[in-house]
């Protein structure tokens, strides 16, 4: 890391904005990267963000392939808000591909997502094929069934709870088993899972990857409004990724590496269908401590 003396106009902003304090005036007064510090460097590019007269260098980013320039102006509160609520999970969609460009233009958003840790290891898969999807049904639909002997066992129960949590047993228990003991999910009626989507992303990352559960979430929520002003359709999917954890099968066809775990998933296509509505959730509780 180095900063241009020749540019730099000593404004200190970078001072003010490095994240570990990684920045500092030296003995000739002049602002420098300190020494002891470099190796806590989080590469998060904040310093050359805010320098307006591109003096300073981090040997990951180059002004010119990394930076652009920001919009001198946003949409309002208002005009995000309008957006929001125009967004519905979509669970009907045309018989109809998603464009390669398209999808590419939703990875070009996760640029911009934030993340929790460097470096991001959180990996997508992309599958635009239906007969692909197709074949992973029958296998998600003997999950569902073993989803309802698990719960209503309660030796199973018992070590779920221990061994992932009280979260995900209850998730389990409250969402997934009623929808599984109603056989709603069936194949003979339909496909219930996926919905009959065109289209398939899976976030996953290696096993243990720092934040890459927190991180799968943002970039699917990122892709997911973005997917939206495209007009395209999305809903999240936590029975897809379950089933490529726990069945090997369902693993190849989607071709996740091993020692990978997916977090989430979005079908994706053109929604058959356009609301004219939205529905207002109960706000949530929010608490003011003074």
């Amino acid at each position: 890391n180095n900063i241009d003396h020749n540019k730099c106009s000593k404004c200190k902003l970078c001072i003010e904005v490095c994240p570990v304090n990684n920045i500092g005036i030296d003995k000739n007064g002049l602002v420098n990267f300190i020494p002891k510090r470099e190796e806590m460097c989080l590469e998060c590019g904040q310093c050359m963000a805010i320098c307006s007269t591109n003096a300073i260098k981090i040997p990951k980013y180059s002004y010119e392939t990394n930076f652009e320039q920001l919009p001198t102006e946003t949409f309002n509160f208002q005009e995000f808000k309008d957006f929001v609520s125009t967004r519905r999970s979509i669970r009907n969609f045309k018989n109809k591909s998603v464009e390669k460009e398209t999808i590419e233009q939703l990875l070009e958003v996760l640029q911009y997502a934030p993340y929790g840790a460097e470096p991001n290891k959180v990996e997508i898969t992309f599958i635009n094929n239906r007969k692909k999807i197709e074949e992973i049904l029958p296998a998600t639909e003997k999950l569902l069934d073993d989803v309802v002997k698990w719960i209503e066992n309660p030796i199973i129960s018992f070590i779920i709870k221990r061994k992932k949590g009280i979260e995900t047993f209850n998730t389990l228990k409250n969402h997934l088993y009623p929808m599984a003991k109603s056989e709603n999910y069936k194949l003979k009626y339909g496909d219930r899972i996926t919905r009959g989507a065109p289209a398939l992303m899976i976030f996953h990352a290696e096993k243990g990857a720092e934040e890459h559960t927190n991180n799968s979430l943002i970039y699917a929520t990122h892709c997911m409004f973005a997917a939206q002003s495209l007009g395209l359709g999305t809903s999240m999917n936590g029975i897809i990724p379950a089933a490529i954890n726990k069945i090997p099968k369902v693993r190849k066809i989607f071709s996740i590496p091993e020692n990978h775990e997916a977090i989430i998933s979005l079908t994706i296509g053109y929604p058959k269908y356009k609301y004219k509505k939205t529905v207002k959730r109960e706000q949530k509780i929010l608490h003011h401590v003074k």
